[in-house]
């Protein structure tokens, strides 16, 4: 079962950016924007976002089902996790996640909604507004189920089902994800691969738009390891179908096992590089446990900042 397990996970390497080229063909430079469903990019918990977004080798708790998939199995008791993103024009990201351990397995069930504030209807002869107001918004709901192979190889795969809202148009598709984390044996070294938002082309308004393809390979490691103190960092290469490639990084500090300060970077962005945040992990009371994690992220004088809010409780 070892030798399996360390074959399925080389196997998912090797293939996996081969399969991401020929999703890619066709794009030319001007890719930006050309997928559908892109509140499925924006990132969603706060430990994560202030990493950087260098989270598929970092995730270890319920909101491993928007990084990372193979991680869930890390989780050690059942846990529920709440996400509020304050997005940028005034839209908003929620999230909710609940994730349970059986054994050498884990299942988790999520749900996702973007929203924006009803704007006023203008038309070629009432460019100032025809007094009815127009709603939009998207829904995802999530269903991931994750093994762990051997003590260093986990593996698992999400199906969810998405809906994006304009007035009175619905456009639907079924999508997929596929993660695996490997630990090396080499210090606390883990290696990652998922395979993100992978699924049919959506027909929107007579058009046909693909999905927004990510794939993401990540390496993480604890750097310095003291009695109170330890600090960790990642690194990830993200590749995309609709938008040039990126390298995500980041660095979290966590003293006592109480305080987490967390800082990362982008590149290849125009605004939104540099991440910051922090959490606390009280100690548990009555057998129930309590994080609280904010991630700051500035999106430049035109966009404003952005703020993101995860509590997760364990039980």
């Amino acid at each position: 079962m070892r030798r399996f397990g360390y074959a399925a996970f080389l196997i998912g390497l090797l293939l996996a950016p081969a399969a991401s080229a020929q999703i890619d063909q066709g794009f030319e430079f001007e890719r930006s924007g050309s997928a559908g469903f892109q509140f499925l990019k924006i990132a969603l918990g706060a430990r994560e976002s202030a990493l950087g977004e260098a989270a598929a080798a970092m995730t270890n708790d319920a909101n491993a089902v928007f990084w990372n998939v193979g991680a869930l199995p890390l989780i050690e008791d059942r846990q529920v996790a709440f996400t509020h993103n304050e997005w940028i024009v005034n839209s908003s990201l929620d999230a909710v996640v609940v994730a349970v351990p059986l054994g050498p397995y884990a299942v988790g069930l999520s749900l996702v909604r973007f929203g924006i504030e009803p704007f006023e209807e203008t038309t070629v002869l009432e460019p100032d507004g025809t007094g009815r107001m127009v709603d939009a918004g998207d829904v995802m709901i999530g269903l991931t189920g994750s093994r762990r192979f051997t003590d260093r190889l986990t593996i698992g795969v999400q199906a969810k089902y998405v809906v994006e809202t304009l007035d009175n148009d619905n456009f639907s598709g079924v999508l997929f994800d596929v993660g695996a984390l490997y630990y090396t044996g080499f210090r606390q070294l883990r290696l990652a691969f998922t395979l993100q938002h992978f699924g049919p082309d959506v027909e929107e308004l007579d058009v046909a738009f693909r999905t927004p393809l990510l794939f993401r390979v990540a390496a993480a490691d604890d750097l310095v390891s003291f009695d109170q103190v330890r600090l960790s960092g990642a690194i990830e290469l993200v590749h995309p179908t609709d938008n040039e490639e990126w390298v995500n990084g980041g660095i979290e500090a966590v003293v006592m096992d109480v305080l987490a300060l967390r800082t990362g970077y982008r590149t290849s962005v125009d605004e939104g590089a540099w991440s910051f945040g922090a959490g606390v992990m009280p100690p548990r009371i009555e057998g129930v446990g309590v994080q609280a994690d904010y991630a700051y992220v500035p999106f430049g004088d035109l966009l404003g900042a952005t703020h993101r809010f995860t509590v997760r409780l364990g039980l």
